[in-house]
């Protein structure tokens, strides 16, 4: 019986992790998501060099999700 514990240890400290690891792509997602909102409304706002600021401002946050580029 003591194989059958350790199993279901394992288990539950497996769904814990990924829990606790949806949770944390959940808050990402959510920062992600009200921060491309502020950037469409500041696009929508302004004219001219401020919404071409704004334009690249949008361009590197969809930038920072690939792991291998750096702003």
């Amino acid at each position: 019986m003591p194989h059958h514990q350790t199993d279901i240890l394992i288990y539950v400290l497996i769904s814990i992790f990924l829990i606790v690891l949806l949770g944390a792509f959940i808050l990402f997602l959510v920062d992600f998501i009200r921060e491309l909102r502020y950037l469409n409304k500041e696009i929508r706002c302004n004219h001219g060099a401020e919404r071409v600021y704004w334009i690249h401002q949008r361009r590197r946050l969809w930038l920072s999700l690939l792991p291998f580029v750096k702003y």
